[in-house]
C-alpha cells in the first residue's frame, strides 16, 4: 500500500484511477443531462 503513494508508477496508477473515477461521474451526468433533455422535448 505505500508502495502507492511514494513511488512513481504507483502514483501515475492512482492518477488514472482518479481519472477515470471522474470521468465516469462526468460521463454519467451528461447522459443523465441528455435523457431529461429528450424526456422534456418529447414531452412538450
Amino acid at each position: 500500500m505505500i508502495d502507492l503513494f511514494t513511488s512513481f508508477s504507483g502514483l501515475l496508477s492512482l492518477g488514472i484511477i482518479a481519472f477515470v473515477c471522474v470521468m465516469g461521474v462526468f460521463i454519467t451526468r451528461m447522459a443523465l443531462t441528455k435523457m431529461n433533455e429528450e424526456l422534456a422535448r418529447k414531452t412538450n
